[in-house]
């Protein structure tokens, strides 16, 4: 992609948004550093993933028994009383 492409797009967001532009560019800067590995190959995200999630240790189901809800779960809440 021609940087002056690049260019006139930044060119046109406003500078409230310019620095969110700056914080995401970081950041894909740090992704794209994080999937590189050692030897510069590229990592794929989903069995890296994959790999981190094994040691969590979670039990699957819990909800075997089911679940109740309270009886007024569509009432209004107090605090937003003023609200409506």
């Amino acid at each position: 992609m021609p940087y002056a492409l690049v260019e006139d797009k930044i060119a046109e967001i406003s500078p409230q948004y310019r620095e969110e532009l700056l914080a995401f560019i970081d950041y894909l800067l740090y992704r794209q550093k994080k999937s590189v590995s050692g030897n510069g190959e590229s990592r794929k995200a989903s069995s890296f993933i994959g790999q981190r999630r094994k040691g969590v240790g979670r039990k699957l189901g819990g909800f075997e028994e089911g679940f109740q809800m309270s009886p007024d779960f569509d009432a209004p809440l107090e605090s937003f009383k003023e609200y409506m």
